[in-house]
């Protein structure tokens, strides 16, 4: 059999494999310093579920089909699917909404949940299995307990609300900062200015990169009631007086 014909039918290499293109595409869009903004989140986190779950129940139909790589992916891949999730979570931390943290946390379920059970279905030894596998679901079961709290805490109200209190476009329209007041209910709050370079967009058909805000100010929440921000030029920003020089 070719090496073709293993990768289409072993168990566990093709649902990893995928699972760490995703983790790469997030974590090369961090570091790049842009953000992803889907059309459509609720569209793209079904169809990248549905994918997870297809490759699933193909690996466990080809479960038999074990090799040494197989064996050796199938035990790295919920480590795998844990560090996706928590990539894919910094990646949309800076812009979360209710519906949204709805939508991620269902997602980081299923793909952890599929990765736990191609570990069980697929893994070869059972001394391998039984270490890994408390590991596993104490470490899983712990990431899933904190998804759900932030869930709850998402919907009652208790995340972080940010609201931009004034926008101001630098006078080329090279950048754009704005005033953010982030209220965080009983435990307080913050006022913050952001600038965001403009015109760096890229299309991805299902998407879009943009730039990723720059902190440039950090203060009290109570703050941007009386708060001054201008620009003097496309480089230089004042904050009550302060300039800041952006690069």
């Amino acid at each position: 059999m070719n090496t073709k014909k293993i990768l289409l039918k072993a168990s566990s290499i093709p649902l990893t494999l995928y699972l760490l293109s995703l983790l790469s595409f997030h974590f090369l869009i961090k570091l790049s310093g842009y953000i992803f903004i889907p059309f459509n989140e609720l569209t793209v986190n079904v169809f990248t579920a549905g994918i997870i779950i297809w490759l699933t129940i193909r690996g466990i139909k080809n479960k038999n089909e074990k090799t040494k790589a197989t064996v050796v992916f199938s035990a790295l891949l919920p480590l795998i699917a844990l560090i996706y999730i928590v990539i894919k979570f910094i990646s949309i931390s800076s812009d979360i909404s209710c519906e949204i943290m709805i939508i991620y946390v269902l997602h980081a379920s299923i793909t952890l949940a599929c990765s736990m059970i191609i570990f069980f279905s697929c893994g070869r030894g059972k001394a391998v299995r039984i270490v890994f596998g408390i590991i596993y679901s104490v470490v899983l079961s712990f990431v899933c307990f904190m998804l759900y709290v932030m869930l709850v805490f998402s919907i009652y109200g208790f995340i972080a609300v940010k609201t931009v209190e004034k926008s101001v476009m630098s006078p080329n329209a090279v950048y754009l900062a704005e005033i953010i007041s982030i209220d965080s209910g009983a435990t307080g709050g913050e006022t913050v200015v952001n600038v965001t370079r403009q015109n760096r967009d890229i299309n991805l058909i299902i998407g879009e990169l943009k730039k990723a805000p720059k902190e440039i100010y950090y203060g009290r929440w109570s703050e941007f009631y009386e708060m001054t921000i201008e620009w003097a030029t496309d480089d230089m920003l004042y904050i009550n007086g302060n300039g800041y020089i952006i690069t």
